[in-house]
């Protein structure tokens, strides 16, 4: 893939709920290493359910709901909306975690029969679970979860990917010379203040990565390499050098970490380029495939390589139809 522009992406770790942001203090041996590959997957189905929930009753009926009926997941009527604020309630007590596969189950089988908003809900629940916990990925109900997802889900994918290229073709073609031109351009520090505000953030930033690499805590590491990353790449004061000494110091203790750490940033890239196309916002759209294109350097191994490569195939057949090439290299 061609790079333009340095670029960044966005943190790929934090769980959301309806409910609002909400985290767990674990023990050692539970803290998140990269090594589950149940964790990853989940981590993929959640951003594919959160997008098919913004593209209509139809397909989430179909890829969604349809499945886990098939499956005999649907049980009698309740109240499933506040059975799931009870279980987030007793997902920070540990004596509880060993209830939380079967509950995830029973509260999804029971909004089956409520509405489909209680069913995204609790479906993504248990799937940011298996995230935090991914024991809990290796339970009965984890692993059958996470098999009656994974064909309809994959189907989604072929699905979502022709509708969001096709509507990225139309709109960046009928976008003008100076919203692509705007689009493309590097980010830019305004005032001294601004400069010295982000130099600071940076830094306070770099020193958590470090103690978190010396605790070996993986996800902490993680979670604040994907934010540093992300903020930070295209920044004058970003120590790219020294994010991959730590990548690679992490990669010696846990030789999975950075192929892991790479799944997770690629597909949070691939679901913020679609929530872009999405909503009609093909500036952010644009700034995410040219991050994934410079983080990842045209790697074809990298999970959604071709389905994003496509997208900027699209956006350099624009700049080349304008003739917009010689603009973009004057203001980069």
């Amino acid at each position: 893939m061609s790079v333009l522009v340095k670029g960044i992406l966005h943190p790929p770790y934090s769980l959301y709920s309806r409910g609002g942001l909400f985290s767990l203090t674990l023990a050692m041996d539970e803290i998140f290493t990269t090594q589950s590959k149940r964790s990853l997957e989940a981590q993929e189905l959640n951003r594919r359910i959160r997008l098919l929930a913004q593209s209509g009753k139809t397909y989430y009926k179909q890829y969604l709901y349809d499945p886990l009926y098939a499956a005999g997941w649907e049980r009698k009527s309740g109240e499933a909306r506040k059975m799931l604020d009870h279980l987030r309630g007793e997902l920070k007590n540990p004596a509880y975690r060993h209830t939380l596969a079967p509950n995830c189950k029973r509260i999804i089988g029971t909004a089956m029969t409520e509405n489909y908003s209680v069913l995204g809900d609790s479906s993504i629940f248990f799937l940011e679970v298996i995230q935090m916990l991914p024991q809990i990925g290796e339970q009965p109900e984890g692993g059958e979860y996470l098999y009656i997802l994974r064909g309809p889900m994959e189907a989604w994918q072929s699905v979502h990917d022709e509708r969001s290229a096709y509507l990225f073709d139309r709109e960046l073609n009928n976008m003008a010379d100076e919203q692509i031109t705007a689009a493309l351009e590097p980010v830019k520090l305004g005032v001294t203040e601004e400069r010295a505000r982000i130099t600071e953030e940076i830094q306070r930033l770099y020193q958590q990565i470090l103690i978190a690499a010396r605790n070996d805590n993986f996800k902490r590491a993680g979670q604040l390499l994907s934010r540093y990353m992300i903020e930070y790449s295209d920044s004058d004061n970003y120590a790219e050098k020294d994010v991959r000494k730590v990548i690679s110091a992490l990669q010696l203790r846990d030789n999975s970490f950075e192929s892991s750490l790479n799944g997770l940033l690629a597909t949070d890239l691939y679901y913020r380029i679609s929530q872009g196309i999405m909503k009609g916002d093909l500036k952010v759209a644009v700034r995410m495939i040219r991050k994934y294109a410079y983080i990842f350097e045209g790697n074809p191994e990298i999970r959604y390589y071709y389905e994003i490569d496509r997208l900027e195939r699209m956006l350099y057949n624009v700049i080349t139809k304008k003739n917009l090439w010689k603009v973009l290299k004057k203001s980069s």
